[in-house]
């Protein structure tokens, strides 16, 4: 069986604010397969970005193991760090101007990466007009990043993370910014780029044009994956509740409000299907 490109285990990441412990991520799971395109979703303060920070490597998880591309993330020293950033991942930030060097013309932001990679000058140069090329903004190579639209600059920023080859992309609110009509043609031409070169994508996203461009799409609440979406057409789609290894579930919030569970909830087996209702109250004679 092949290794899954992500593989994240009981993934605990708790960190301070202040004298308050925050517990950011409780017992995550989630593995990856190479080559897909995947969307996390669920409310602010779910733990998306923690889980964004730890597979880039910016945030050690307190416990549980977090593989990417065969990298342990929890091992990692600092040299292994600086080469897992350069090689195994790409990051396109959900503010672009943090991928963009605003003196550098377009075509020299995305040679950037590239230096001090081995990567020779002509090399460096065929590649980045290769990638400008596929994201349709080859023409304005030579312009600055404040001469370009903002749509051109996400175009820009997407050539920069994908500049060297990673295995895996990670992108943040990737079309945050952006008018519906760019923001359809930007996540066109993402995963044009992603079957073309076989990258794995992970990106966090709260729309929901974007939920339907992907392979699947993994909610997470209170720190733990929680259920999985897989869409079969534009207005249809199989949603999943995700067990995790100890056998839990997060029932879907719709249902808990609709039938009224807290606390303590009743299953049993019927046949091969598991039934969850309401406690009955215990009441007096």
């Amino acid at each position: 069986m092949k290794e899954p490109i992500v593989d994240c285990r009981g993934v605990f990441h708790i960190y301070k604010t202040g004298n308050v412990e925050v517990v950011a991520l409780q017992g995550l799971d989630l593995r990856m397969d190479e080559g897909e395109m995947i969307a996390v979703v669920g409310r602010s303060g779910s733990g998306k970005t923690t889980l964004l920070n730890v597979l880039a490597g910016m945030q050690v998880p307190s416990a549980g193991t977090a593989r990417v591309a065969g990298y342990d993330l929890t091992t990692l020293t600092a040299r292994h760090k600086d080469h897992y950033r350069r090689t195994a991942i790409g990051y396109l930030w959900q503010n672009i101007q943090l991928n963009l060097t605003p003196e550098l013309s377009a075509i020299a932001n995305v040679e950037l990466p590239m230096l001090g990679t081995g990567v020779v000058p002509s090399v460096r140069r065929e590649r980045s007009s290769r990638l400008l090329d596929a994201l349709g903004i080859l023409h304005r190579a030579n312009q600055l990043p404040s001469h370009l639209s903002s749509g051109e600059n996400q175009r820009l920023g997407l050539a920069i993370a994908l500049a060297n080859g990673p295995k895996l992309l990670l992108a943040d609110e990737p079309t945050g910014q952006l008018d519906r009509t760019t923001a359809r043609r930007v996540l066109d031409d993402l995963r044009t780029l992603q079957r073309e070169l076989g990258t794995s994508v992970l990106l966090v996203t709260h729309e929901r044009q974007v939920e339907r461009q992907v392979d699947r799409v993994i909610a997470i609440r209170d720190g733990r994956t929680s259920t999985e979406t897989r869409w079969r057409t534009q207005e249809t789609s199989d949603e999943l509740v995700i067990m995790d290894r100890a056998g839990r579930i997060q029932i879907p919030s719709a249902y808990v409000e609709k039938l009224g569970l807290k606390d303590r909830v009743r299953v049993r087996l019927e046949d091969n299907d598991v039934v969850i209702s309401r406690e009955e109250e215990t009441r007096a004679e």
